[in-house]
């Protein structure tokens, strides 16, 4: 229970930070390029351009940081257990039929959220325009609730 606790709240929380690293490089670039625009259409715009490598370093050791505990809480220190995902408990019959509601309940959440995420980018296109770095969040976002209806399931059956 913990485990899977402990690997959707980080998940989140890495997912979150490295949306903001990226969405920031994005706004960025988006802002250079405006200024290549207006270059070309013979304006000169003053774009006030700051780059950072913080929010990169930040996402990339809280990473790390994750895969290390994610190691340490595992009952079986093995290699091959390094590449299953901590939220996957199906240590017997009980868990891998929790394990497989939880898993329906992310896909329908995700599934929804997508084709949310695309109406919303169709109606909001002039948001878009506005706030560039929208999308990243946006998709940020379908990831987060999936990993959210994921332990909210997980824990929910097995409390049952």
């Amino acid at each position: 229970m913990k485990i899977v606790l402990f690997e959707s709240i980080s998940k989140i929380i890495v997912i979150s930070v490295f949306a903001y690293a990226v969405a920031f490089a994005f706004e960025n670039i988006w802002l250079m390029d405006e200024f290549e625009r207006g270059l070309a259409n013979g304006e000169i715009l003053l774009v006030n351009v700051k780059f950072s490598l913080w929010p990169f370093i930040i996402s990339i050791l809280l990473m790390l940081l994750h895969s290390i505990l994610s190691v340490k809480l595992k009952p079986r220190k093995r290699a091959d257990i390094l590449l299953k995902f901590g939220e996957f408990q199906e240590a017997d019959e009980r868990e891998l039929i929790i394990t497989n509601k939880a898993t329906k309940a992310s896909h329908v959440t995700f599934t929804l959220t997508v084709m949310s995420a695309m109406v919303i980018m169709i109606l909001f296109t002039s948001h878009i325009y506005l706030h560039p770095v929208f999308p990243i969040y946006l998709f940020a976002g379908t990831i987060v609730a999936s990993s959210i209806a994921y332990a909210i399931t997980w824990c929910i059956e097995y409390y049952k």
